[in-house]
């Protein structure tokens, strides 16, 4: 069985998120740990290193939030299996610190297969936080980002965003692994300003090679050609919404990519909303 960990952000408004988490659990057949990580101002340095009465009043406080913080996702955990009727979730851990450590800390220390991370709403779906990039940078298992808000339902259109690298094939392998029940058609997507690349892709039957060594059949191949007016970016939203994608998969090796997915600096028209879940596969899994 998997072992998912789900790592909320705020924990009074994670339920939804939890929620979703549930019910990717249950189809994945897996389990799942909840982990929220409070960082304080300027830590390390924002703790007083010495034993004064302000001192003791922070600790104090961070004790009694740690507390706090338990009880919420302790009646969240319980309402929502009490929902679904099953008992995915196997434990919730509070702690203090900086999110990329303690999330490499747990992923080795509890064998995690995957890292679930909620979006940011305030971000909209292409500009992520920075500490979503930085976990996705530390770790070396999958990492999923799922938007704020979004209601969990079985994959069925996936979209994998490709250099037609040789790494393709494992990770299409795993791809394909995570959902044998469901079978969902695969596009692998290739952006390309190369007028003849198409061409070329058919040529060398990429897609036959692809189907025969994954042993799959609901996978095709597409290229979509640059344009001056539009970014890379708004190329692969455009379309995975013209065909109704529902998760989009990359490569943590793909930087130049993800850094423009998670980077502020994006034209109003790239930052669409939508409520597609990103999965981070990397290279050397």
């Amino acid at each position: 069985m998997k072992t998912l960990l789900a790592i909320v952000n705020a924990p009074k408004e994670s339920k939804e998120f939890l929620r979703y988490v549930a019910g990717m659990a249950v189809n994945l057949a897996a389990e799942v740990k909840v982990l929220y990580v409070h960082t304080p101002p300027n830590y390390p340095y924002g703790l007083a290193a010495s034993v004064d009465v302000a001192s003791l009043q922070v600790e104090e406080n961070l004790k009694e939030l740690i507390e706090e913080t338990d009880r919420i996702l302790e009646k969240d955990i319980d309402e929502i299996t009490k929902e679904i009727q099953s008992p995915v979730f196997t434990g919730f851990s509070s702690e203090i610190g900086l999110t990329t450590t303690v999330a490499k800390k747990f992923v080795s220390g509890e064998k995690i297969d995957m890292v679930l991370l909620e979006g940011q709403q305030d971000y909209g779906f292409w500009m992520q936080s920075p500490t979503n990039l930085d976990v996705i940078s530390v770790l070396e298992c999958p990492v999923w980002i799922i938007p704020k808000g979004a209601i969990y339902l079985p994959f069925s259109e996936i979209v994998y965003a490709t250099d037609y690298n040789e790494e393709d094939i494992i990770n299409l392998k795993k791809l394909i692994s995570l959902f044998p029940h469901l079978e969902p058609n695969i596009t692998a997507l290739h952006i390309t300003d190369s007028v003849d690349f198409e061409e070329r892709v058919k040529k060398e039957g990429f897609l036959e090679m692809l189907q025969s060594k994954t042993s799959y059949k609901n996978l095709t191949v597409k290229t979509v050609h640059k344009s001056k007016d539009k970014e890379t970016i708004q190329l692969v939203n455009d379309f995975a919404l013209s065909n109704r994608a529902d998760l989009l998969v990359m490569l943590k090796e793909n930087k130049s990519f993800l850094e423009r997915i998670f980077t502020k600096n994006q034209t109003k028209e790239t930052l669409k909303t939508t409520d597609l879940p990103l999965l981070v596969y990397h290279e050397k899994e």
